[in-house]
């Protein structure tokens, strides 16, 4: 019992010593960003964000937590500051309305008097401080790096380039005329020999050249044949005419034509009375042989 006891007690004793260092430990700065000695920070739009161990967005001490920050640059001039809440509570965001300088140095000051509505306060000033960024050293890199890429780029085409010149240079060289005399001098053979094979080499790279478009033009004609069909097109080996699919439609000059052609056989269908090929003369003798 008695062991029991001192256990229990020693427990009781430790969570009582771990509250009263949580409730002694008050209103703590926790971190920031920039951080504290950065020297990579922007010139325009700044702000300094400030984290906290316990709520400092309570509206009853924003009021009088507005004059508790201080931004000065490196001369000691102090800059206009707007103090910003987001939404988590134990943030504060403090807005720099001014553009800062290149490469220069600038330090936030928290005072020990911010408080937060359980009455912690911070106790001591805490300080930020940071440098912003050099852009000539930006501007420099940039521009290296860009040369660097430049340079690459003209390298890479210039390889390029040489490497299709030799192509075209070998391709230049195997269709140079072959000498025959040279040719016939280094391997014994005779010119009539030599200029024969090399006209037979000639008529069989013709020959493949010739089967080699043939065979594309076969390919080609056989993949305009498939895309005929998707688009609803039919091929035809040449013009024909329209009645031959069934049309009825008759153009004008078909028209006429059957109206012409419908008079005359109707003229012809009623007959006349005067004989083919018959004179003024032989008509009036005809009259009076009927008289």
């Amino acid at each position: 019992m008695k062991r029991a006891g001192i256990v229990l007690s020693l427990s009781i004793l430790m969570t009582l010593m771990s509250f009263s260092i949580c409730f002694a430990s008050g209103l703590q700065l926790v971190d920031s960003y920039p951080k504290n000695g950065s020297n990579d920070s922007t010139l325009e739009n700044v702000v300094v964000k400030l984290y906290f161990n316990e709520d400092v967005s309570a509206e009853e001490v924003q009021k009088d937590n507005k004059e508790a920050f201080k931004f000065t640059n490196g001369k000691g001039k102090e800059l206009p500051l707007r103090i910003l809440y987001p939404k988590n509570n134990d943030e504060i965001w403090v807005l720099v309305n001014q553009s800062l300088e290149s490469d220069s140095d600038y330090k936030l000051v928290i005072s020990g008097d911010l408080k937060v509505p359980n009455g912690d306060t911070l106790g001591e000033d805490q300080t930020v401080d940071f440098t912003t960024r050099n852009t000539g050293t930006d501007t420099t890199v940039n521009m290296v790096l860009m040369g660097i890429m430049m340079t690459g780029m003209i390298v890479f085409t210039s390889i390029s380039t040489k490497r299709a010149l030799k192509k075209e240079e070998e391709k230049k060289a195997e269709e140079k005329k072959i000498n025959p005399y040279k040719v016939a001098k280094e391997t014994g053979k005779s010119v009539e020999d030599v200029v024969a094979k090399t006209e037979k080499d000639k008529e069989r790279a013709r020959v493949r050249a010739e089967r080699k478009n043939r065979r594309m033009a076969s390919k080609d004609d056989k993949s305009d044949e498939g895309s005929g069909d998707v688009n609803d097109n039919k091929r035809v080996k040449g013009p024909r005419s329209i009645s031959v699919t069934g049309s009825t439609y008759i153009t004008g000059r078909k028209a006429e034509a059957e109206k012409e052609r419908a008079r005359a056989a109707a003229k012809a269908a009623a007959g006349t009375t005067r004989p083919k090929g018959a004179t003024g003369k032989s008509k009036n003798k005809k009259a009076k042989k009927r008289k």
